[in-house]
């Protein structure tokens, strides 16, 4: 395994590489200009709006962000216990300081979303000092064990998310990371006294982290970049990396590139068929079309090439990192072949956990619904 970290035209583009194929892609701004999901920010209430239910936040930079009402630590502690949540008018006031993170970046001329609802993450839980809940990854199969960490160990409203990864420590590794990310939340709130809002209390995670989170660099066969500046870095964060090699016409970045040029490319070929991408506000639209693609009989060409699209469909998804509702405008299909299709579109989609399929809609769409992290791949690279 691979780390593959390209520089070009203001971006960092980090990319995970097995046996030639890249599986996993994180795009990072050389100069940010506005809060990136993550940031934690003493903002000031700029406009309380009383039909909404909802508050815009001025954050020092970039456009207000959007407090929603179910948002707020007393909507959430209501909830916890069963009650009907106060308004947003009721509990936050124009022109007062308020500590919130950004939940999405805002693009186009939507601002970012916030919550007071905040979340620290670990290499193996996320501490939420105001959730009242606790929770377990779903590849994690003992989860009454850990839910009982979390109720002997979390005071007051906190809850812990256990990642994947905890699965692998032990349960005074749990409790040890639980107890540091508390301190870090001490520390903030500690900070955040001197502060004069708004400002940036604590800027998320830089993608080094990101990376590390899920595939730890330390255990990379080989790191291979053009910048220099990224070899430094690495060197300096992680002394046991086996190797860097820094090569600006490096194979694997030329391979990469080409990557970044098929995903800025709304048509993505497979063999003489192909899928079509089309990403608007509201939606992401993807077409199948079978082009010359022929496997004798019509109803085994749709077939084949709706089960390969789905393949590539999976690939796509990740790597452009689209989210919210998406409609696939599947080939033609008998109606026992369609109840065949759709469980295979569940099984190929199982091992995205921010994917719901909803199923085939009155004109057979097949309508997905993926949890959004931060912006897609296109309005990063442009």
């Amino acid at each position: 395994m691979q780390l593959i970290v390209l520089e070009k035209k203001g971006v960092r583009v980090f990319a995970i590489q097995k046996e030639g194929t890249f599986t996993n892609l994180w795009v990072e701004e050389r100069h940010r200009k506005k809060p990136l999901q993550g940031d934690i920010i003493l903002g000031v209430v700029n406009k309380v709006v009383h039909g909404k239910n909802a508050a815009f936040i001025s954050l020092g930079s970039g456009k207000p962000g959007l407090l929603n009402g179910e948002d707020t630590i007393v909507a959430q502690k209501k909830k916890t216990v069963g009650e009907t949540p106060p308004a947003v008018s009721d509990v936050i006031e124009e022109g007062q300081a308020i500590l919130v993170q950004v939940m999405h970046e805002g693009y186009d001329r939507k601002g970012p979303i916030v919550t007071e609802l905040v979340q620290l993450p670990s290499e193996t839980l996320v501490y939420m000092p105001y959730a009242g809940y606790s929770a377990v990854a779903k590849a994690i199969s003992k989860r009454e064990e850990f839910l009982t960490i979390a109720e002997e160990h979390c005071i007051g409203d906190e809850g812990i998310i256990f990642r994947s990864s905890a699965r692998e420590v032990s349960k005074d590794q749990l409790v040890e990371d639980l107890t540091n990310q508390r301190k870090v939340w001490t520390s903030i709130l500690e900070n955040v006294k001197d502060v004069r809002p708004p400002a940036t209390v604590v800027t998320a995670n830089d993608t080094y982290d990101k990376v590390d989170n899920y595939f730890p660099i330390a255990r990379m066969d080989k790191v291979i970049t053009n910048s220099s500046g990224v070899a430094k870095e690495l060197e300096q964060r992680w002394i046991d990396l086996k190797l860097i090699q820094v090569e600006a016409n490096h194979r694997s970045l030329q391979q990469l590139d080409e990557k970044l040029d098929e995903l800025s490319n709304p048509t993505v070929k497979i063999g003489k068929a192909s899928i079509h991408i089309e990403t608007t506000r509201a939606l992401t639209a993807i077409d199948i079309d079978s082009g010359g693609a022929d496997y004798g009989s019509i109803e085994e060409t749709h077939k084949k090439v709706n089960e390969a699209a789905v393949m590539k469909i999976v690939e796509q998804l990740n790597l452009r990192n689209l989210g919210g509702t998406i409609m696939i405008d599947v080939l033609t299909m008998s109606e026992s072949e369609k109840s065949k299709f759709l469980q295979y579109i569940n099984e190929a989609l199982s091992g995205d956990p921010r994917i719901i399929v909803g199923g085939y809609t009155h004109f057979g769409l097949v309508e997905l619904r993926r949890k959004k992290q931060g912006l897609p791949l296109h309005k990063l690279l442009t």
